[in-house]
C-alpha cells in the first residue's frame, strides 16, 4: 500500500462520499466489487435515487470506484485508491477508539498476585464471591496515566466485591476489594472474558499496574506476550 495514500486526509466535503464508499464496501459480499443499482444504494443510505446516483458519480470522479455497465445493471469495483481511503479511515477510527477505551498493556509480573490468590483463606472466597474458580496467578496490565485515572473514577462509582480479611497461624491478612470486569483483545470483542480487578492495597507494583484475576491462564487463553493490549470494561453496577 502506498504510504502517501495512507497519509491523505478525507476532506469534510467528502465525508458523505466516504460514507457511501463505506456502505458499498460493507454491503458487498465479495470485495472489491458488487452489483448494485442507484435505487438500492439510495435505500441503504436513506437517500433518493437521484442523490444516490450523484454519490456514485462523485466516487467515480474521485477515483475511489470504477463502474461498468453490465446488461441492464452496473457493477461497481473499489479501486486501490478507494481501498486505501477505507484503510486510512480505519486507522483514524482505531486511534480514536484506543483513546476512548481503557486499555492496558501486558506486563511481566513479580508473582505477588499469584501468592495472594493461592492463599486458601482468599482463594475460597474468590471462588464463592466472584463466581468462578480462578487461576492461581494474575495478569498484570500497565495503564497510561489517563486510563488509570478514568478506571479509578469508575471504580469509585460501584460497590466492590469484598474479600474479607482473616488470620491464620502465621499472620494477619487484610481485606481485598475486587471489581467485576470484562477483558478482551483490543479489536476482538468476540473473545470477551469475565474477570476481576484485584485492588490489593499493600503491593510492590508501580501505581499504574493493575492485576487481573480470571478462570483460565490468560496469557494462553488470549495468546499474549508482553506489550500486547487488552481492553477493560468495568461492569458498572451503580452504588
Amino acid at each position: 500500500m502506498n504510504n502517501d495514500n495512507l497519509n491523505m486526509k478525507v476532506a469534510p466535503d467528502n465525508y458523505a462520499n466516504w460514507f457511501a464508499l463505506y456502505t458499498l464496501g460493507n454491503h458487498a459480499k465479495n470485495i472489491p466489487s458488487l452489483k448494485i443499482s442507484s435505487v438500492e444504494l439510495g435505500e441503504l443510505l436513506n437517500l433518493s435515487q437521484q442523490t444516490a446516483s450523484r454519490r456514485i458519480k462523485d466516487l467515480e470522479e474521485l477515483g475511489w470506484i470504477e463502474r461498468e455497465i453490465v446488461g441492464k445493471g452496473q457493477e461497481i469495483s473499489l479501486t486501490q485508491l478507494g481501498i486505501n481511503i477505507l484503510f486510512k479511515m480505519y486507522e483514524d477510527l482505531k486511534e480514536i477508539i484506543e483513546k476512548i477505551l481503557i486499555v492496558g498493556k501486558v506486563s511481566e509480573g513479580m508473582g505477588e498476585g499469584g501468592y495472594y490468590v493461592s492463599i486458601k483463606g482468599y482463594y475460597d472466597q474468590f471462588k464463592e464471591k466472584l463466581g468462578f474458580e480462578p487461576y492461581k496467578g494474575t495478569l498484570n496490565l500497565k495503564l497510561r496515566h489517563m486510563d488509570l485515572k478514568i478506571l479509578k473514577e469508575l471504580m469509585c462509582q460501584v460497590d466492590p466485591i469484598v474479600i474479607e480479611g482473616f488470620q491464620d497461624q502465621d499472620r494477619k491478612y487484610g481485606p481485598v476489594h475486587c471489581y467485576d470486569v470484562y477483558i478482551y483483545p483490543l479489536f476482538d470483542r468476540k473473545k470477551k472474558r469475565k474477570a476481576a480487578i484485584l485492588d490489593i492495597k499493600r503491593t510492590h507494583h508501580e501505581e499504574n499496574i493493575i492485576e487481573i484475576l480470571a478462570k483460565p491462564y490468560l496469557r494462553d487463553y488470549f495468546d499474549l506476550k508482553d506489550g500486547d493490549q487488552l481492553a477493560i470494561k468495568l461492569n458498572r453496577i451503580s452504588k
